[in-house]
């Protein structure tokens, strides 16, 4: 199971590098065409803002599965073990609710966009809110998993950091 996991996990992150690269491609290429030849295509500015987005959202679910996002630690640290097992239970269900609140609100905002469309691309607006919909499916998958194998969850984290 975690196997497949951590096979979707790279996977996101080859899709985050591969927007990463496109972005950064397209904007070396609005550089020269501006300064080059005093022209810029009208579609280059959207895609890269939307790219940016999902990789900025997508970016936050693997932040959180890694639980490498940004925290406090000094608090929690200064605890005794169990509290401080306590208090991490805690933040990941809260960032599970957070990811159902990405979900649903996403969701809502995409649907209710998609007769917008991005300008110069000529795309549905639904198309770049619907990145906050998918993170959302990605974090809640990765904490329900992460909850229902919570006691072999060290046994994980150690087998990974072998890896």
């Amino acid at each position: 199971m975690f196997n497949i996991l951590n096979k979707i996990k790279k996977g996101i992150e080859v899709i985050v590098c591969a927007f990463l690269i496109i972005m950064t491609v397209i904007i070396f290429y609005q550089v020269i065409s501006r300064f080059g030849f005093n022209y810029t295509p009208p579609w280059i500015q959207p895609l890269s803002l939307m790219l940016m987005v999902w990789i900025g959202f997508i970016g936050i679910a693997v932040g959180i599965v890694d639980n490498s996002h940004i925290r406090v630690n000094l608090l929690v640290e200064k605890m005794p073990q169990k509290i401080q097992g306590l208090l991490i239970l805690f933040q990941r269900i809260l960032a599970i609710l957070f990811g159902f609140f990405m979900l649903f609100e996403g969701y809502r905002f995409s649907s209710d966009m998609q007769n917008a469309t991005i300008s110069g691309l000529n795309v549905s607006s639904a198309v770049l809110y619907a990145s906050m919909p998918v993170a959302g499916v990605v974090i809640v998958i990765y904490l329900i998993i992460e909850f229902i194998f919570w006691k072999k969850r060290d046994e994980i984290v150690t087998e990974e950091e072998v890896l």
